[in-house]
């Protein structure tokens, strides 16, 4: 029995010292920490490099290193590191250490630059767009580039050039960007109804290239833009034609001077007149809706007169003919040129500066010319009415306080508008309050179309081919802010601004 106790005793000990264990066993220890620094210099000039990239592996903390070229990374799992330093265009360097506990581990790098590499880059693949040849859709003016290339050694920084050539003619092409590090590149302005090539040129560190093939893509019809205008460029002025969105604003001079006045030619639309200087003198010049084709109609007898500032000419209403102002004389001559002839001479000490001709006068067939003649202040202004040959001229306003300008017929020849200012008078031409005003063609009727809610000057009105609107600039009294483009019901109502930067608006339905 006494043995018995025995035994079971020992069981009952052991058992105990079984449980101790195992809880032993299954304790979890605490995270014990330390941390790295170093510093990292350039071999050949042992000088402190800052930018480098300290990673770890097993991964902890990336970090870059100061101006003094130092870095620090704290609390660190003690164990087995590698740690790297990294920079482009220097070999990596990587050192091994232990990290031990609540200590500080320090390092240094001294690195070198990295040798050129030596593998050419593979082919150049491109992306979009996609070529002619797969796919013939017509792309806008606005059109982003996109390629790739293979694999490059290790480390290898490839740059890339881009050369667009317009049309298959264009051997030399332009380089429209150089040394970029992007696979995509937007070219922008490009011109209608054109074919164009593009290639990348890619090269590595050691400026070994590679050429891509030449893709090719078109871009989209020329558009037919109803509204014409001047806008300020860098040193000219320049006529511009839009359809009010973005992408098809076009540019249609490029003279180098001071392109005026776009006029749209009647019935077909087909061609625009405008006026530029040659020689110190104003003369009529034409040109197709591209803004091709440019023709000089005015020889000997340009546009002169007054304060004319070139806007002193108008087509015929069946577009065959200009009429224009020669100091006092109102000219007539054929838009190829021939035929000139004078119709009508101005009122003693008076020159024609600006004019309009309708085929319908106060709704009916009927032509009628309205003329504004002009003495030496630009001010001194009277509107005429007249026959297309010149004859029963009758004035319709008189001189009056002020200013007037651009004298236009109404659709259907009921009425005239022009800008006036009443409240000022100067002798260079500036104006403080111009408004439109309507009249009827017996000189009756004055409304003012401008309102109560125009700040500065209302000028440059005329209406539609349909009459369903008027089309006008507005400028500030100062003369330094940008010219703005608005339309405006018949009666006033509805002033709303379509461009901003822009004068001498005409427009047509097309």
């Amino acid at each position: 029995m006494k043995k018995f106790y025995t035994l079971f005793g020992l069981f009952i000990v052991f058992g105990i010292f079984m449980f101790v264990t195992s809880c032993n066993e299954s304790t979890v220890e605490p995270d014990l920490y330390g941390s790295i620094s170093g510093t990292v210099k350039a071999s050949a000039s042992n000088l402190p490099m800052e930018g480098v990239t300290i990673t770890t592996n097993p991964g902890t903390t990336s970090v870059t290193t100061n101006a003094e070229g130092e870095f620090s990374i704290e609390k660190v799992l003690i164990g087995d590191y590698s740690v790297t330093a990294t920079k482009e265009d220097y070999s990596s360097q990587s050192i091994n250490i232990k990290v031990t506990e609540s200590q500080n581990n320090s390092m240094s790098f001294i690195l070198t630059v990295a040798p050129l590499d030596s593998k050419i880059p593979d082919d150049i693949t491109y992306v979009s767009p996609a070529d002619i040849e797969e796919d013939q859709s017509k792309l806008p003016t606005e059109v982003k580039l996109t390629w790739r290339n293979g694999e490059t050694e290790k480390g290898d920084t490839l740059r890339f050039d881009v050369i667009l050539y317009e049309g298959a003619d264009d051997a030399e092409g332009t380089k429209v960007v150089s040394n970029i590090l992007d696979t995509t590149y937007t070219v922008n302005n490009l011109k209608f109804e054109t074919t164009y090539l593009w290639k990348v040129v890619a090269r590595n560190k050691q400026l070994d290239e590679v050429e891509g093939k030449k893709w090719r893509f078109a871009t989209e019809d020329f558009p037919t833009n109803p509204y014409l205008f001047v806008k300020d460029t860098l040193d000219s002025r320049d006529i511009y034609s839009w359809d009010l969105k973005e992408n098809h604003l076009v540019q249609l001079t490029d003279g180098g001077g001071d392109e005026l006045h776009p006029r749209i030619m009647p019935g077909s639309n087909s061609r625009i007149a405008y006026s530029a200087m040659k020689d110190g003198k104003f003369h009529i010049y034409t040109m197709d809706l591209k803004g091709k084709n440019v023709f000089q109609v005015t020889g000997d007898k340009p546009i002169e007169g007054n304060h004319n500032d070139g806007g002193g000419f108008v087509w015929s209403p069946t577009g065959d003919q200009l009429m224009y102002g020669h100091n006092n004389e109102l000219r007539i001559i054929n838009q190829d040129g021939t035929g000139g002839r004078k119709i009508a001479n101005a009122p003693e000490n008076r020159e024609f500066t600006q004019m309009d001709w309708t085929y319908q006068f106060n709704n009916h067939s009927e032509g009628k010319i309205l003329a504004l003649a002009q003495g030496d202040q630009p001010f001194d202004n009277e509107i005429y009415l007249m026959d297309p040959d010149g004859s029963n001229m009758i004035l319709l306003v008189d001189n009056l306080e002020g200013t007037l300008s651009n004298p236009q017929f109404s659709f259907g020849g009921d009425k005239v508008i022009f800008s006036l200012d009443t409240l000022y008078e100067d002798d260079r031409g500036f104006q403080k309050d111009a408004r439109i005003y309507s009249i009827n063609i017996d000189g009756t009727g004055w409304t003012d179309l401008s309102g109560d809610d125009k700040t500065g000057n209302d000028l440059q009105a005329k209406f539609s081919e349909t009459g369903e609107k008027i089309i006008f600039m507005n400028v500030s009294n100062s003369g330094t802010e940008k010219k703005t483009i608005w339309t405006m019901d018949p009666d006033g109502s509805n002033r709303e601004q379509l461009i901003f930067n822009g004068e001498m608006p005409d427009w047509y339905n097309p």
